[in-house]
This record gives C-alpha cells, sequence and structure tokens, in this order.
C-alpha cells in the first residue's frame, strides 16, 4: 500500500508527510473521524513512512514499499509497530498448560490471528473480537515495558490504539502516565471516533487530526478493484456514508441486503398498534444468542439511514437519499408521519450502536429503543409488558 491507494484524507495526508519531511513530530496524535474511512490505514502508512530504509524516504515523505522495513510493515509484523485494539479478556491472562482454559485461549488466539489477516488483506478492516470488553490494562503495561527498548534501526517505535475511546479506566491512567514522560523514539497514534468518551487529560496531550469521510465518487473509484457492476458500486458508495470499509463489505456480502429487510419489517411491526406482538418476537430475534454483535449493529445502520432519508424527504431532498432503489418506500414512510421527529429517532439509533458497542444487553438496548423510537415517531409509548 502506498499513499495514493488511500481514499481521499489528502489534507491530512500532506500535513503527515510535511511532518515526516521536517521530523518535527508531536509525542502523540489523536486521528478522530467516524469509523471505516481510513484513519487506521493512514497511521499504518505514516508508520511505514518513519521506518523506511531508503535514503529518499524522509526527504520524499513517501515510503519505498520495497526494503525490508516496507515488507514487514505490509505484513504487520515490523518490531517497530504495536498495533493494539480490544482483545478478549482470556489472551491477557497467563497461559493455560492443560483443561478449558487453554482450549479457550487457543480458539481465542485463532480468532486474533484471523484478525491481523484480514488486516493485512485490507487496510480498512476493523479489527474487533465479538467477545471484547475493550482495551485492557494488560495491554498498556506491555507498551510500557517494550518503550524501555530503543527501537530497531534507530527508528520510530509506533503505537497506533484503535478505537482509543474503549480503553478502560485502568489501562487510560497507565497510558496517561506513559504519555506524560514519552521515551523520545516512540510515537503515540490513538485513533477514535469518540473523542468525547476518553479521558481529557489523554486529548489534551495528543496532537489531533480530524478525517473527513471521503466522498461517494471516491469510493466508487477505490469499489473498481473488487468488481462488481458500476451500479452497485455507485449504490455500496453512497450507502456506506463515507465509510469504505462498509462500501467494500456492501459491495461483497450480498447478506447486508437482509439488514436492510429487517430493519423495514422492525420499523412495520412497530409502527402497526395490532402488531406490537410481532414486534416483540422480531426484537426477540434480533437479540437471540446466535445473532452476532456485528448483525445487530448493521441492522440498526439500515434502520439509522432509513431516518436519515426519512428526513431528506421531509425537507424535499428526495435527490440526495441513500436508499435510492427504495425511495417510493422512503416517501411513503416520510408521507404517512408528517409529525415524526426524525432526528431524535436518528440519535437514538446512534446511541443504542454505541451502547451494543459497549456490551451493552441487546434485549434491554433494543426494547429502550423501541420506546423511544415508538414516541419519536408517533408520540405514543409502547408498552412491553
Amino acid at each position: 500500500m502506498s499513499w495514493s491507494d488511500i481514499v481521499g484524507q489528502k489534507k491530512q495526508i500532506e500535513l503527515l508527510r510535511r511532518a515526516a519531511q521536517s521530523g518535527r513530530l508531536p509525542n502523540a496524535y489523536l486521528f478522530v473521524g467516524q469509523e471505516g474511512i481510513g484513519k487506521e490505514a493512514v497511521a499504518l502508512e505514516f508508520a511505514k513512512l518513519l521506518n523506511c530504509l531508503s535514503p529518499t524516504a524522509a526527504q520524499s515523505g513517501e515510503a519505498c514499499d520495497q526494503c525490508d522495513s516496507c515488507k514487514q510493515f505490509r505484513d504487520l509484523a515490523h518490531p517497530n509497530l504495536e498495533l493494539v485494539f480490544p482483545i478478549e479478556g482470556i489472551l491477557s491472562k497467563d497461559i493455560a498448560e492443560t483443561g478449558k482454559d487453554k482450549e479457550k485461549q487457543e480458539e481465542a488466539l485463532e480468532r486474533y490471528k484471523a484478525l491481523f489477516e484480514e488486516k493485512r488483506k485490507n487496510p480498512y478492516f476493523k479489527m474487533q473480537m465479538e467477545k471484547s470488553m475493550g482495551i485492557l490494562a494488560e495491554q498498556i503495561e506491555e507498551l510500557i515495558r517494550k518503550s524501555l527498548y530503543r527501537p530497531s534501526d534507530d527508528k520510530k517505535r509506533v503505537y497506533v490504539i484503535s478505537q482509543a475511546e474503549r480503553m478502560n479506566l485502568t489501562a487510560a491512567n497507565r497510558l496517561l502516565k506513559l504519555l506524560e514522560e514519552p521515551p523520545p523514539f516512540v510515537l503515540f497514534v490513538l485513533i477514535t471516533s469518540r473523542p468525547d468518551q476518553m479521558l481529557p487529560t489523554i486529548v489534551s496531550r495528543c496532537q489531533p487530526l480530524r478525517f473527513s469521510a471521503p466522498t461517494a465518487d471516491d469510493i466508487s473509484e477505490r469499489l473498481n478493484l473488487l468488481g462488481g457492476s458500476a451500479e452497485k458500486r455507485a449504490f455500496a458508495a453512497t450507502y456506506a456514508r463515507g465509510s469504505v470499509a462498509d462500501a467494500q463489505a456492501l459491495l461483497l456480502d450480498t447478506s447486508l441486503q437482509q439488514f436492510r429487510n429487517d430493519a423495514i419489517e422492525f420499523l412495520r411491526y412497530l409502527l402497526s398498534p395490532a402488531r406490537q406482538l410481532d414486534m416483540i418476537r422480531k426484537t426477540e430475534e434480533f437479540t437471540k444468542k446466535d445473532r452476532s454483535r456485528d448483525e445487530q449493529l448493521q441492522t440498526l445502520s439500515s434502520l439509522l439511514l432509513i431516518f436519515q432519508d426519512a428526513l431528506r424527504m421531509q425537507h424535499a431532498e428526495r435527490f440526495s437519499i441513500i436508499n435510492s432503489d427504495i425511495s417510493d418506500v422512503i416517501a411513503k414512510f416520510a408521507q404517512n408521519f408528517p409529525n415524526a421527529d426524525f432526528t431524535v429517532a436518528a440519535k437514538a439509533v446512534e446511541d443504542a450502536m454505541y451502547q451494543l458497542t459497549r456490551n451493552a444487553n441487546p434485549t434491554l438496548t433494543f426494547s429502550a429503543l423501541s420506546i423511544t423510537l415508538k414516541r419519536a415517531l408517533t408520540g405514543e409509548t409502547l408498552l412491553l409488558a
């Protein structure tokens, strides 16, 4: 991968290139922006540039992609790179020699390795473990330990901390101590879509760099590499709302269409007085154990886009709706509920999505969301008992 492979982010890339060329780097960056738009891809490319062995890399602001260092970064295997993200707690425990704990650790380790394998293939892939409880104190302790040693080739050791808002309090406080007296050869790149959920003292010690969502045209051009019809690429690029990761998933995974169908069916049950029992059953279906957290989030994401499109319909902005293939359905929905507060409804869905990422109880989350949506769309309160 090179700078040219990153979708959009031209201004951000130029700022980082200039920093590398001048050699004047902060101790820590905070990359801020919505998920899936390339913050981690930029961070990894920047780390590769800072460790490139080519004598012209620093001057040009471009990694050579040919030296041994660049090849190791391509494989996410460079000793100067630490990629931290929320993991399952069992991976932080001492290795068990026998028994069920050993089996569970081995299974979790396989899932962990699979995430790295996917990340190597796709820098926009979000690394997350279904049973993770956030970024753990033990992970930060490991960074502290490694910060005692100078990096190889006398370059920069780069700590990329993905989903930094998911550090638990103990982990955040330990990272804060490291940020207060950082080793001169370590660069921190904290990545988040929710800086408001981070310790203010950590945020204040980082140089912020805000990322913007790429345009649908830019994403569609990127999707050319994955094939598919021009119509399907255009729909995926628009539907993804600036997320390259989501656009790629939409293009490759036909099951995402089902998530939207589920969202529409859920709305129909919710808004029909005679179908409250069906709605409760649908909620139970969303939250049953064989439904992964990612599937629940995809359904909610589809619901969010429907509300945003309905809001555009209310403001006569039909030309800019995301779900263009079902525009008549969206128009009828907006027409049938002229007094609905779609802004409140969309915010409620966003809050529910965030709660799920924080491992909230899915049943309680969906039930609470149902009540809020019923009130926002109709002014009524849904009775679940």
